[in-house]
């Protein structure tokens, strides 16, 4: 049997359809940063046209966010909720508004959570650890913290708003 297939007989067996569920968003968001990172390097290395400075980078990083976040929509509606898109699907440019301001969202708190944790981390020895030149561990604790709590926020508001169940009739979930 495939690697792949093996993965999802062991995701089938020994996780509930909810797991699985959140295993293939992780998966999913996971692949929006070669996504990302490859936009910010098309439009970084490839134009030169009298940007201002910093204008470019600027530019970049927002294509960068915006079209992984494009991304990660389509191959969560069709993989990680396909079954409920296969329900409504007439609602596409809804859901994928949605997705857009949950994503815009837990950005947001990501960051908030961020800065905030670093503020409080920054002046304790425990989190001001040195790992490496002026990256302390609370470089590392406090935005991994921010990225927990916006990942969970992510998965739930699209779980139970973008991708919310048209009916409340369980479907079996199509794990391709």
């Amino acid at each position: 049997m495939k690697p792949v297939g093996s993965f999802m007989t062991f995701l089938r067996s020994h996780l509930t359809k909810d797991q699985r569920r959140f295993v293939k968003f992780v998966v999913v968001g996971a692949s929006g940063v070669p996504v990302n990172l490859g936009i910010v390097y098309l439009i970084t290395a490839w134009t030169d046209i009298g940007w201002a400075p910093g204008a470019r980078d600027t530019a970049a990083y927002l294509a960068g966010i915006v079209v992984s976040i494009f991304t990660n929509f389509l191959l969560n509606n069709a993989w990680t909720w396909g079954d409920r898109a296969a329900e409504d699907p007439g609602g596409f440019w809804r859901r994928l508004s949605r997705f857009y301001l949950v994503s815009a969202t837990a950005a947001v708190v990501q960051f908030v959570t961020s800065v905030y944790l670093s503020s409080l981390m920054r002046g304790s020895e425990a989190f001001s650890i040195v790992l490496h030149g002026e990256y302390r561990l609370y470089h590392l604790l406090a935005p991994l913290a921010g990225v927990i709590l916006g990942l969970a926020i992510n998965y739930v508001a699209n779980n139970v708003w973008t991708f919310r169940r048209r009916n409340d009739q369980e479907h079996p979930e199509d794990d391709s």
